[in-house]
């Protein structure tokens, strides 16, 4: 498939030029806050670029490094020099780590799990992004104040020691900063088409250059790729390095793939495609683990660089090319100019865009969101800001799933009650000469919701509170999606529990999994007769109402069983009012008359069953007469009602 449509190769242009603007002061800036350098961020932004552009899935997709991934990589780089003793020898294993992030991220596209990554709770992804935020904004203290040797480092001592940092503060880092932040906010007043973040590099950089202020800056960014000392290696071999390597990998390649496919949601939704996950997530690995290779380290998509893309007439992969190809001209040339960019200017940047990322609208509406998800919301949030942001996002995801299955297990209760039995039952029920009698020995449970392992215990407890006069409990598992081994357990356990106390069991419309699942484990046919599942709870209701089978009587019927009622909707199932045993009387004949007393049916020697139909045309639902002419001298003729119901 060609890359891009000849009509469209100026706006592909254009926007590829835009996202490039955009991701420039981007990717100096996180290239400094991860304490890789400058150059390791325009590693990644050319690389992980131009190769997802190119491979991956989203026509319109802009990657490089982003705010989450970079305060994670900040947090593993900081931890592996900590260990290793300088950044030259913990290199190797730093390598590996971002190596491993795109080699788990092009597996998980292999084994088709892209699509799967959206079920991760969206209360864990923003406690998240705005825990990411305030590390962003707290750990540019040092930028912004201008203050380098302080002690503190991590973001609870900076937060702790705040004073510190005022007091020692360098004021024209301090007004460089406000003044970067200030045009960042502003400027968008004087024209869109230029990205704030760039208009304030340029002009507060200039600014500096001839208005010498004694502020830190960049210094000259030349091309070089890493030199890697192999003495720490041999650490390689140990079980907790190893752990370590892996649970980091895992965690950048599961952050990345999240954050990259939430980015192609907003492509999708603004250019009218459908990106595919899988192909995207094996262009993002490909591109993460090339960087690495290089010096760079793992990013993703970028939804600021992206919607630039977009907005200034990006549709193809060729404008993610473009891009790419206007950083490595920077990269190639640009050294002197970006030797003179002051890190006050690249904190008030990333003070900016860790504001953005703060999830300010759902914090906003907390109100209005159940407290069980603002709690997994502030305790990812609070985890990631004040401990372990890896570790936070693990215990998002336990207390998430906690609280989904016990949401899951409320529902299927609730739906369980008498209360819930569909319309259409009780009008059944309701046409039955005995319907009380009936009601008082029949109790249907109308299930809803999958029957797992936190169903279990409750619904075995609600079963042991039926009424001695139930006879038949009727499981209608219509409604079940899903049904593991926990749940058959339970089934298990409630059978026999009503069998010791006499009491008959019906399951209908089982999904094939369920009645799978059921015979697997010899439920039925040792427990639950074959001749006791339904396609159709009104199916099984009716075949309950005929002589006997309540009382699991099963011997076969020699007599007239005329059915009360019938439901013609089109499903195969129960969908004719059909006598049992009228074979017996060849002679037969049966007319049906409407509350009119006008003939709808009429059949002679039972060759066939009314429909609900008159001349092919639907009967509206409601009571009908019957005369039965058996045209036999022992028999008397029969008369009575029978209910239509749709």
């Amino acid at each position: 498939m060609a890359f891009v449509v000849k009509s469209e190769i100026k706006n592909d242009i254009l926007g590829g030029f835009s996202a490039g603007i955009v991701t420039l002061p981007v990717a100096l800036a996180y290239g400094v806050a991860t304490g890789l350098g400058p150059l390791a961020g325009m590693f990644s932004a050319v690389i992980l670029g131009f190769l997802a552009s190119i491979f991956g899935g989203t026509n319109t997709q802009i990657s490089c490094p982003t705010g989450a991934m970079t305060v994670v990589v900040a947090f593993i780089v900081a931890q592996e020099v900590q260990l290793a003793g300088s950044l030259a020898k913990a290199l190797p294993v730093l390598v590996i780590i971002f190596a491993l992030t795109g080699i788990i991220q092009i597996v998980l596209a292999l084994l088709k799990l892209g699509t799967n990554i959206r079920y991760v709770p969206y209360t864990v992804v923003s406690g998240f992004m705005s825990g990411i935020g305030v590390i962003i904004i707290v750990l540019q203290a040092k930028d912004i104040f201008g203050v380098y040797d302080a002690p503190y480092k991590s973001v609870p001592q900076i937060l702790g020691h705040l004073n510190y940092f005022i007091a020692q503060a360098h004021w024209p880092s301090v007004l460089v900063a406000c003044l970067t932040i200030a045009i960042i906010y502003l400027f968008p007043r004087i024209s869109k088409r230029i990205p704030s973040s760039l208009a304030a590099l340029i002009v507060v950089s200039v600014l500096t250059y001839f208005l010498p202020m004694g502020i830190k800056k960049l210094g000259m960014v030349e091309m070089s790729f890493p030199h890697i000392e192999t003495a720490f290696s041999a650490e390689f071999f140990n079980s907790e390095t190893l752990f370590r390597i892996l649970l980091a990998g895992f965690s950048l390649a599961l952050l990345g793939s999240i954050n990259t496919l939430l980015t192609s949601v907003v492509a999708d939704k603004m250019t009218q495609t459908l990106h595919r996950s899988n192909r995207e997530l094996f262009g993002q690995g490909l591109g993460n683990f090339a960087s690495s290779l290089f010096g760079g380290f793992p990013g993703s998509g970028a939804t600021a660089c992206t919607v630039a893309n977009i907005q200034s007439g990006g549709r193809n992969k060729l404008s993610g090319i473009v891009s790419s190809f206007f950083l490595l001209i920077v990269l190639l040339f640009g050294g002197p100019v970006a030797a003179e960019i002051p890190h006050a200017v690249l904190g008030g940047i990333l003070v900016y865009i860790g504001i953005v990322l703060i999830d300010k609208k759902t914090l906003r509406k907390m109100s209005r969101i159940p407290k069980a998800d603002n709690f997994v919301m502030l305790t990812v949030l609070v985890l990631t800001v004040f401990w372990n942001l890896l570790y936070a996002v693990i215990i998002g995801l336990i207390f998430a799933s906690f609280y989904f299955m016990k949401k899951m297990a409320d529902v299927v209760e609730t739906d369980t009650a008498k209360t819930k039995v569909d319309r259409i039952i009780d009008q059944v029920i309701a046409s039955f000469k005995d319907s009380e009698g009936f009601e008082r020995r029949v109790l249907v449970k109308n299930i809803r919701g999958p029957v797992f392992f936190g169903f279990s215990s409750r619904f075995l407890t609600s079963m042991r509170g039926i009424s001695d006069d139930v006879r038949v409990v009727v499981f209608n598992m219509s409604s079940v999606p899903y049904m593991d081994h926990s749940g058959v357990r339970t089934f298990i356990e409630v059978i026999q529990f009503l069998q010791e106390r006499g009491v008959n069991i019906c399951f209908s419309e089982l999904s094939p999994q369920s009645l799978k699942l059921l015979k697997g484990f010899e439920i039925v046919p040792n427990m639950v007769r074959e001749n006791h599942l339904f396609d159709s709870v009104e199916e099984c209701i009716m075949w309950l109402n005929e002589p006997g089978h309540i009382e699991n009587s099963f011997e076969e019927d020699d007599g007239l069983i005329i059915p009360p009622a019938f439901t013609p909707n089109g499903d195969g199932i129960n969908d004719e009012w059909e006598i049992k045993n009228l074979q017996l009387y060849p002679k037969a004949t049966i007319r049906i008359y409407d509350t009119s007393k006008n003939l709808v049916f009429e059949s002679t020697a039972s060759n066939k069953n009314w429909n609900g139909e008159l001349n092919g045309v639907l009967m509206p639902p409601g009571e009908y007469t019957y005369e039965l002419n058996l045209n036999d001298d022992k028999e008397e003729d029969r008369t009575g009602s029978v209910f239509l119901f749709r």
